[in-house]
């Protein structure tokens, strides 16, 4: 009797009650974090808090990933536990195993696993063909496979001019490329003319690989071009061409008379004459100039040197795609160009980059008495497209003669820099002669502040402001204060 009053007493049916409250909120949260963890694992969702989202894929590769139509592996070459260890005190290779797997996030027919070598040798021979080594990644489909070497491949380094080391990530360059390479039904074939005491290449290289081509070099002097290549490149030779490797050129643009092939050639301050390559051009209406692009104006003049300036899209037919038109294509240390007709015969030429109308032309070795500011100013190309033109029937086919007049506009630091349109400019004007749709212009990602792009007058302006002008407003606001005050 005791016992049924206490169970029908107030106080035992309200603790009972919230006992059974607590316990069941308990068990609800449980449930409620074990489906959310089974959630999380099928449909994984990070949130991405820097200021650049640098743990995001843009939107550029998250398109591309998502219509993947066939099936692609991502093979990481690393213990998944280990690499997590090294990622977790490292925001290099954190941020590059955030990239990899994000891959997989968008589209199905992708897939990621992290392989351990040693403990799985019939993979390592799988692949032993392709060097592959702890750390290499492997992206394959059933069309072809590519191998990243190592994961510091998806790292840029970098020195400025003060010999500071800046780092920044390219890691979704390097994966989106890869895929592109292993899904397209068609990769076109580039070739580096090398024999002649060619300058660094390397960011020029490096901006076809990431855009798919396949890049060999041929030395020129003992080989015939690939037939198979769409494209050339000479890159800033410094001994002249024979009148043999000039023909294996007409050959491989004539391409038995069928067209359809690109030459890139790139000048530079540092050559001497070459009389026989500047013929060459002169027969596709293109000459190269003596003495160096400067600009006059400060408007237009970058790191406080009239010999870097921006230039004018002299042709919109290349510009059209550009996400910012309005940044510059950066020049320095240039050589002028020009063109020797618009149209002859068959052939036509293009103006595709000038510097403005305020620029001069200075002398390589300029006399003492060399005055800038009594120089004419006028425009002068500084890129122009040659090409000749065969019909079949009333569809035109073109070979062309490409012309930059300087190396140094594809400097490794200025194709990775967000601050001007050379990677992307270049990346479309190439593809477009090449009949290339897909194209990729992914900005390294910096794990340091960019330093900002400004102009001479740009430079001059900020300087008088916080110098002068903003220090002179500080007093004047003072002693304003300090006399009302005192007279109060």
């Amino acid at each position: 009797m005791k016992k049924l009053k206490i169970l029908n007493s107030r106080r035992f049916k309200h603790g009972s009650m919230a006992t059974i409250l607590t316990v069941g909120f308990i068990a609800l949260v449980i449930v409620i974090n074990v489906i959310a963890n089974l959630l999380l694992a099928r449909f994984p969702v990070n949130i991405d808090l820097t200021e650049d989202n640098i743990y995001q894929l843009t939107q550029e590769s998250v398109d591309y990933a998502k219509n993947v139509k066939t099936d692609v592996d991502i093979y990481v070459c690393a213990d998944h536990s280990t690499l997590e260890s090294i990622a977790s005190s490292t925001v290099y290779y954190k941020q590059a195993m955030e990239i990899i797997e994000a891959y997989e996030k968008q589209n199905s027919h992708i897939n990621v696993e992290y392989v351990n070598l040693l403990e799985e040798p019939e993979f390592a021979n799988e692949y032993a063909g392709y060097n592959v080594s702890e750390y290499s990644i492997i992206v394959k489909s059933d069309k072809r496979v590519k191998v990243i070497a190592s994961l510091t491949d998806l790292l840029d380094q970098q020195y400025d001019s003060q010999g500071n080391t800046k780092i920044s990530s390219k890691a979704e360059q390097v994966m989106t490329s890869a895929l592109m390479y292993v899904t397209d039904e068609e990769v076109l074939k580039a070739s580096l003319l090398t024999g002649h005491s060619e300058t660094d290449i390397s960011g020029f290289t490096s901006l076809l690989n990431s855009n798919n081509y396949e890049v060999t070099e041929q030395n020129i002097t003992t080989e015939e071009l690939d037939p198979e290549a769409s494209m050339a490149v000479i890159y800033a030779p410094t001994t002249d061409y024979t009148n043999e490797e000039l023909k294996k050129l007409d050959a491989f643009l004539d391409n038995d008379g069928k067209f359809g092939k690109t030459l890139i050639y790139i000048a530079s301050v540092n050559q001497p004459d070459l009389p026989n390559l500047e013929e060459f051009l002169g027969e596709w209406g293109i000459e190269i100039g003596d003495g160096l692009a400067y600009e006059t104006n400060t408007k237009n003049v970058y790191g406080q040197q009239g010999y870097i300036m921006g230039l004018d899209y002299t042709d919109t037919d290349y510009t059209a795609d550009l996400r910012q038109p309005d940044l510059p294509f950066l020049s320095y240390y240039t050589r002028p160009l020009s063109a020797k007709w618009e149209e002859y015969s068959n052939a036509t030429t293009k103006v595709l980059l000038s510097t403005p109308e305020t620029s001069i032309v200075v002398p390589l070795n300029p006399d003492e008495d060399f005055d800038v500011n009594s120089q004419p100013q006028e425009s002068h190309p500084v890129a122009i497209l040659g090409q000749r033109t065969r019909y079949e029937g009333t569809d035109p086919t073109s070979s062309n003669v490409l012309v930059f007049g300087g190396d140094t506009m594809f400097n490794a630091q200025v194709l990775a820099s967000a601050n001007y349109n050379n990677n992307e400019y270049t990346v479309n004007l190439v593809n477009k002669l090449m009949g290339k749709e897909d194209s990729l212009n992914i900005v390294s990602v910096s794990f340091d502040q960019e330093a900002l792009s400004i102009t001479q007058s740009q430079y001059m302006t900020f300087s008088i402001v916080f110098m002068f002008a903003l220090p002179i407003v500080c007093v004047i606001v003072g002693i304003v204060i300090w006399v009302v005050r005192r007279h109060k």
